[in-house]
């Protein structure tokens, strides 16, 4: 989950908050970056992937973007890495704005921080790789559905201007409440799309490469 409006919407506070916890946050892990240099390779491999499934259309307003995957893969110092990368890449491309690059980094390293904390846990009282990967990845993206919903709420901005496709319905106002429900159906089916491939994945990488 992450915001796709573009620049100019959101109070500079806001966006100008999400670079600043950016930065401090690469500060902080950069460190453990410069200890684990061997992961680059796979994390533009990542990187890569990311790009490719967030850029398909499925007809819907909801798009995968497999973080919590890549996340269990790479970790959680390299996942916000990706995450400031891809989402720099589509922003110059016209996926959401420059301004919200920030934010939507934020958002996306929270989804692989909860997915990764809770795949550990779930494997090690479920012990199955396919159940544990799936509903750490609908708990990361439900946590992050709600996040953007806060996201919303704390800008005062209309919540129509955050729906996919705002300026080709015209102007329209509604209010926090139908803005969540006219999100969470769409929200939802993306999830458990995303849930199932995760878990798929991951079971899979499990047999053909155990460690």
């Amino acid at each position: 989950m992450h915001i796709h409006i573009p620049d100019g919407v959101l109070p500079v506070w806001l966006w100008v908050a999400g670079f600043v916890l950016t930065g401090i946050l690469l500060l902080v892990i950069l460190p453990y970056l410069r200890k684990q240099t061997e992961k680059i390779p796979l994390v533009g491999m990542m990187t890569a992937i990311a790009l490719l499934v967030m850029s398909i259309p499925l007809g819907l307003p909801v798009h995968i973007n497999l973080m919590v995957l890549i996340g269990i893969l790479i970790g959680w110092h390299w996942s916000l890495v990706v995450a400031l990368v891809v989402n720099f890449i589509l922003a110059s491309f016209g996926h959401g704005g420059l301004t919200i690059v920030g934010l939507n980094t934020v958002l996306l390293w929270i989804q692989a921080l909860v997915g990764i904390f809770l795949f550990r846990l779930f494997i090690k009282i479920i012990k199955n790789y396919f159940a544990s990967a799936s509903i750490s990845t609908f708990i990361s993206l439900v946590v992050s559905f709600f996040l953007v919903i806060g996201i919303v709420a704390v800008s005062t901005v209309e919540p129509a201007e955050f729906l996919h496709r705002y300026e080709e319905i015209g102007h329209v106002e509604i209010s926090l409440l139908t803005f969540i429900i006219l999100s969470l159906p769409v929200a939802l089916l993306g999830i458990v799309v995303e849930s199932i491939i995760t878990g798929f994945v991951v079971r899979f990488i499990k047999k053909v490469k155990p460690e």
